[in-house]
Parts: C-alpha cells; structure tokens; sequence
C-alpha cells in the first residue's frame, strides 16, 4: 500500500477545467475518487462529438486513447463537476503492474471495463431511436440523466439540445 500511494499523485479539477487537452498526449491514468467527466471528441472543424463520460459512481477509471498510441490526442476530457483523481503515470503503472500480478489484474480489468463500455453504449446509442436511447440511460445509467448536463447528453446522441429537452420532457411527464 505504501509503494502505491507513493506512484498515485492526487489532483483537484475545478468544474469546467481539462484534463486533457486536443493535441496533448495522454501519459497518465487516473481513478475518479469525486465528480463527473466528459470526453470529446474534437473534429478537424472544431466541432464537439462526445464519446462518454466517467463518474465516481460508474466508471471510475480515466484515460484516454492516446494512452496508449502515445500520438497526439484528438479528444479532450473536460470536468463536468469539482473533482478529485489520483493519477498515476505511464511508467508507474508499468513498473507496478510488473510487480504486482494483482495490480496488473486490476488495472487490466479497469482497461476492459472502458472498452466494452464503449462498445456497448456505441451499438445501443446506434440501434435505439432518441426516446428509446434516452429511457435507456434512465433505466440504466440514470446517474447520467440526473447528473451530466442535458447539452452533452445531447451532443452524446447527436442531436440538438433543445430537441433532448422535448424528448426528456415528453418521456419523463408520462
């Protein structure tokens, strides 16, 4: 425990700050101990698509692509609440990982859970109509509903702010 907390450094965001900036390669991971944040994907237009979001309560493992290619990011990732996350480095988790078997196992469980996270939510966001996506997130992510603003849960779907807002409105006074 000790060696670990010595490779973890804590870091506090404030609500709206980046964690990641488009163009910087990502060279730590981090584990979300408080708050919200949101991953977007930034197109060569400057337009905003976001990808997900990780929480304290879901998915309280943060990284990103670049992570891992060591390339350039063409995502930022934004804090949407005052957070707290202890980061670790690239190297750190290397070295810890071999050797800790059981370090490894956790961190390479933490990567997958992303993954098909992603996967999963891509093939549901793609196969649902609007109102169905949005009983869904409801039904299953309802931390998503109540906590993540309505203008990135739209950007999420694909669609404008305003027609969430209808849609939401429509759902939730059934």
């Amino acid at each position: 425990m000790n060696e670990l907390k010595s490779h973890a450094r804590v870091i506090t965001l404030k609500k709206g700050d980046l964690l990641l900036r488009t163009g910087e390669v990502c060279q730590n991971a981090y584990f979300i101990n408080k708050g919200l944040f949101v991953n977007i994907f930034m197109t060569d237009k400057g337009k905003e698509c976001v990808t997900g979001f990780s929480s304290d309560d879901q998915y309280p493992f943060l990284s990103e692509i670049s992570y891992i290619t060591q390339t350039p990011s063409s995502f930022e990732i934004k804090a949407l609440e005052d957070s707290e996350l202890l980061c670790f480095s690239r190297v750190s988790i290397e070295d810890l990982s071999l050797r800790y078997p059981l370090f490894a196992s956790y961190y390479q469980r933490a990567m997958l859970v992303i993954i098909s996270k992603l996967y999963m939510m891509f093939a549901i966001l793609q196969s649902y109509t609007a109102e169905e996506f949005i009983k869904y997130l409801y039904e299953h992510y309802k931390w998503i509903i109540n906590r993540v603003p309505d203008k990135y849960i739209a950007l999420y779907m694909g669609i404008s702010t305003s027609w969430y807002c209808k849609l939401k409105r429509r759902i939730f006074s059934l």
